[in-house]
This record gives structure tokens, C-alpha cells and sequence, in this order.
């Protein structure tokens, strides 16, 4: 059985604003619309996620050839603790057609390494359970207890 997978990724900051850069990787030289939005091809790799045996830890990289204009915005991501909203679907491997939507998943930009040649960018798990400013999940005292309200906490 023969399938094809590919991968849009839409950038946005903390607050959900669109940052204007949207990449597909399956359609070379074209731009795609998916979901309201316009994506542009880049030649890039998506290694889906990975979660820790509690669940506690998603991680996943994107990864591109690197140029400088990828370096600039893997620093600005990484600084402005950027989000990745990345939405997987199915092809017809003979057509490319879009044939589903295989997962939808939310990453957090968490920073970047490279060499000559590559660039990894590290996304991880949005949740930010004290300001709640990504929409995934906040912790609350139902959920997890009473939290401390100092940075002092006794060992009994």
C-alpha cells in the first residue's frame, strides 16, 4: 500500500495573530489554500510528535535547508515564543489530491540549532497552565489541587 502524507504549518504569535508565513511541503512552486488560508511551498520536514511515557512532554522539530531568511525566522520565532498550528492530511499518491485529514496538533516554538547544512526548529507542548494564553489546556485546583501561592513549598 502505497500512501503520501503532507504538511501544512501556519506561524502565529502568543496571541494567536497570524505572523503572514504559511508553508505547505507537498505542492513545489505553488500555493495552496487549506482552511481559509494561503500557504506557499518550502522544502521542509515535519517530525510529528513524540509524548513521554506520563504525556507530560510533546515534542516534535521542524526541519529545513538552511539560508539566512530560515535562521532569521527561527530566531524571531524562538524569541517571540511563537506558535505552530500544523495540520497533517492524507494524498492520493498518485494525484496529490487531498484525501483527508490525518491530525491536528498546536506547538509552541522552543528554539532552534543547525549546521551548514540544516536547521532543526524544536516545538513542544503550548500549554501554559498559569496565564492560559494558548488555547490547549489550563491547569486549574480541580484538576491538580491546591497550587502554592509562594515560591515556598513545605516538604512534610
Amino acid at each position: 500500500m502505497t500512501i503520501a502524507i503532507g504538511t501544512y504549518c501556519r506561524f502565529q504569535d502568543r496571541n494567536g495573530a497570524d505572523q503572514g508565513l504559511n508553508l505547505q511541503n507537498f505542492f513545489a512552486g505553488e500555493s495552496r489554500s487549506f482552511g481559509g488560508a494561503s500557504y506557499t511551498f518550502a522544502n521542509f520536514g515535519f517530525s510529528g510528535s513524540a509524548v513521554d511515557a506520563t504525556g507530560a512532554n510533546i515534542s516534535a522539530q521542524l526541519v529545513f535547508a538552511v539560508n539566512q531568511l530560515i535562521l532569521n525566522t527561527a530566531k524571531t520565532a524562538a524569541d517571540g515564543s511563537w506558535i505552530v498550528r500544523v495540520q497533517t492530511v492524507w494524498l492520493d499518491p498518485v494525484s496529490l489530491a487531498e484525501t483527508g485529514q490525518f491530525v491536528s496538533e498546536t506547538y509552541a516554538v522552543l528554539g532552534y540549532d543547525h549546521n551548514n547544512l540544516r536547521l532543526g526548529m524544536r516545538l513542544g507542548s503550548p500549554i501554559d497552565a498559569i496565564t492560559a494564553n494558548i488555547p490547549r489546556r489550563v491547569l486549574s485546583t480541580s484538576m491538580v489541587g491546591s497550587l502554592p501561592a509562594t515560591g515556598a513549598i513545605p516538604l512534610s
